[in-house]
């Protein structure tokens, strides 16, 4: 005897996935609509829904987001200690710099003190300057001079000094209307009334055409070292006293020999300093000028 079986209908015959996959997407649609409809309405029983799932769902927010805000929180700290460390650092070197700057300042500070004291030089209130540049080589073995665009338009006048940053370089022989010459201090032509710094010793400074200049014309025993300093002594009037020159660099049996302060082989620009030239200085008499001077000082 044959036995039939039963007949499946629609839904048990179709597979329990598709069922799953067809029906879900539905399920969740329809919720969604009501969750939108149900936030839409303003009843109390919806609104007292609306909070209970809030004050539910708060908790559990907070309690999963306090971790990652912790963790953000703890990366944001380390990347702020870098950064702070980096800063530091770098503020470190910035005072380190500066702490060596005020030193230098102070050093520098001091030292042109001491050179102020120790040159003791008064600017004359009649002193003016004119900067040039220099416009050719000191020239060979036997001429020592330069070349200025300089001249008596600019109010430059014969015998006056020519100084570097350092000190005196020359004075100028020769004054055209828009150049000048000047006689370099190492020139075999060059005399120039000198003294030695904080000492009553003069002598004349000549040239030899080399790299050191003489001291003739020294008092016996004069007690003269290595190293001290060499000023025009301000005699015929022609240069200002005080000017510092060279320092002197050997004594020995030849003489007293002065190196220049100025490295005149490299010297590109100078300062002319011009002053008004009292004709009592040629004349050897005393000028209304010069003697109203000295009648002011008298009284003072």
């Amino acid at each position: 005897m044959i036995t039939r079986r039963p007949e499946k209908t629609m839904l048990e015959s179709l597979p329990i996935r598709l069922i799953t996959t067809r029906i879900t997407p539905v399920i969740l649609v329809l919720l969604c609509v009501t969750l939108v409809i149900a936030h839409r309405l303003e009843s109390a029983p919806v609104e007292k829904l609306r909070t209970m799932v809030t004050d539910v769902a708060a908790p559990v927010l907070y309690a999963v987001s306090k971790p990652v805000s912790d963790f953000v929180s703890s990366f944001d700290g380390v990347a702020t200690m870098r950064s702070l460390k980096a800063e530091n650092i770098r503020l470190k070197e910035e005072n380190a710099k500066l702490k060596e700057w005020y030193e230098t300042a102070l050093r520098l500070q001091a030292e042109n003190q001491s050179f102020r004291d120790l040159l003791n030089v008064r600017a004359d209130p009649e002193l003016s300057f004119v900067t040039a540049r220099v416009v050719s080589d000191p020239g060979g073995a036997f001429i020592k001079s330069v070349l200025l665009p300089v001249g008596a338009k600019d109010g430059l006048r014969k015998g006056g000094a020519v100084m570097s940053s350092e000190g005196l370089i020359g004075r100028v022989t020769e004054v055209g209307v828009r150049s000048s010459r000047v006689l370099l201090v190492t020139d075999l032509n060059s005399r120039i009334p000198v003294t030695i710094q904080n000492t009553r010793t003069k002598a004349i400074l000549a040239g030899k055409n080399d790299d050191l200049m003489r001291l003739e014309h020294l008092p016996v025993d004069s007690g003269l070292t290595v190293g001290q300093r060499i000023v025009t002594s301000g005699d015929g009037g022609q240069l200002q006293p005080g000017i510092p020159v060279g320092e002197i660099a050997e004594i020995s049996g030849d003489g007293v020999w002065v190196r220049p302060l100025s490295d005149i082989g490299g010297v590109s620009h100078v300062q002319v300093i011009s002053t008004v030239e009292d004709a009592g200085l040629a004349t050897g008499m005393i000028t209304p000028a010069a003697q109203d001077s000295g009648a002011a000082a008298l009284v003072e």
